[in-house]
């Protein structure tokens, strides 16, 4: 886990200027969860290191596998839905903005129940076309 710090400590101090009311040092941001799409790699980040139930902020954020280094992945959507036996799934509007450095993106979302919701992330631009899925509980 240091090593991952260490490599998203640029990445930690943008999220931890981007998020509201923010008053811990850099790296308290934990890393949720990644994963790799041909040669990108999309790391979930938040000051808990965990999703809740209502509101949440957290960064979503692009790197190249090879060089660890930001990429641009231009234009990206993100949808979040929870399986309810017996009924349609729930979802939740998820907030997309850029953050201000290539690859970074705070996301807003209110999630109404706690349980496991899946997140699918689909990006198109200057690093190509990608999506990758999460799976998440919110607690």
């Amino acid at each position: 886990m240091n090593v991952t710090i260490k490599r998203f400590q640029g990445i930690f101090a943008l999220a931890c200027l981007a998020l509201a009311g923010c008053n811990r040092s850099a790296t308290d941001l934990k890393e949720m969860e990644s994963h790799r799409y041909n040669d990108t790699v999309v790391t979930l980040l938040s000051d808990k290191g965990d999703l809740t139930h209502g509101q949440n902020r957290f960064v979503i954020a692009f790197r190249s596998a090879a060089s660890g280094k930001p990429v641009d992945a231009g234009r990206i959507q993100m949808t979040s839905n929870m399986s309810m036996p017996g009924m349609s799934p729930m979802s939740a509007g998820v907030e997309l903005e850029p953050a201000g450095e290539t690859g970074q993106y705070i996301a807003k979302g209110d999630f109404a129940m706690s349980g496991a919701w899946r997140f699918d992330i689909q990006w198109e631009g200057p690093a190509g076309r990608g999506n990758v899925s999460f799976s998440r509980n919110v607690r």
